[in-house]
């Protein structure tokens, strides 16, 4: 595990899934945290597992699509702690019926306002404050798989999480050279809310799993231990990068069926 004893860390989109994953992985790290959201019970319930662990927690709610949001709640985190060491922009959503040829004005502006602008916001208003306090710290934004696909069914998706592994390059350059590191993680198909759709499919389950040359679905877990790492000291000579806690996926074009039908013939 990371020593992150005597830091304060803040994860947007931290009422579920990877969010609440990482900000427990913090806490179970030694790290206070910021619990960032627009869902009240979601980051309460993450708040009790973080204090579980013995840490302080601070609950705000937050639209990272607003910098008025964003600013406050950085403002917030460090009223409240005196200080701020991690910043995770973890905040996003994806849309059903939002393919290339029907997307509305209204569904692209709102997933690239989340997705996108508000992972600017947050890596924007993390940095200044830790250039501040001026103890470094460490940037952290959440990309996906589909920074590195393309997808006829979510073009908004894919071209904000692609435009999420362009910015934290752009973030690494600008404050690197101040003790501050930002990096992203690309998670492949995690078994979150975001990815029960597909996960109740079993066809479509199966499907995914075939792909992953682990042979199955990640969890929440998978995604908080990359991002504990990037958070810690050993990670102080990564920058400007992506991890992804994908299970292969994006090595190749992998099918486990295929494999077997290899090896059934060998």
């Amino acid at each position: 595990m990371a020593n992150l004893q005597g830091k304060v860390a803040l994860v947007t989109g931290a009422a579920s899934g990877n969010g609440r994953g990482m900000a427990v992985r913090f806490a179970e790290d030694g790290a206070d945290v910021v619990i960032a959201d627009i869902d009240e019970p979601g980051m309460e319930e993450t708040a009790r597992l973080v204090r579980q662990q013995e840490r302080r927690a601070l609950v705000r709610r937050c639209d990272v699509s607003s910098k008025a949001d964003v600013d406050a709640l950085i403002s917030a985190a460090t009223s409240e702690f005196g200080r701020l060491d991690i910043a995770v922009a973890n905040a996003g959503v994806v849309e059903s019926e939002t393919d290339c040829l029907r997307m509305t004005e209204e569904q692209w502006a709102r997933t690239i306002g989340i997705n996108l602008t508000g992972v600017f916001f947050t890596l924007q208003a993390a940095a200044n404050a830790m250039i501040e306090q001026g103890r470094g710290g460490r940037l952290i934004a959440i990309a996906s798989i589909m920074a590195e696909w393309g997808s006829a069914g979510a073009p908004a998706y894919c071209a904000g999480k692609g435009g999420v592994k362009q910015l934290v390059k752009s973030f690494a350059q600008a404050v690197g050279h101040l003790g501050i590191t930002c990096n992203a993680i690309g998670p492949g198909f995690i078994t979150t809310q975001m990815t029960r759709g597909m996960r109740d499919n079993p066809a479509v389950e199966r499907m995914l799993i075939d792909r992953t040359p682990v042979g199955y679905i990640g969890d929440p877990v998978d995604v908080a231990a990359v991002a504990a790492f990037l958070a810690g000291d050993d990670a102080r000579f990564v920058n400007g990068t992506i991890i992804f806690p994908d299970g292969g996926i994006t090595a190749g074009n992998y099918s486990g069926a295929m494999r077997e039908a290899r090896e059934a013939a060998q």
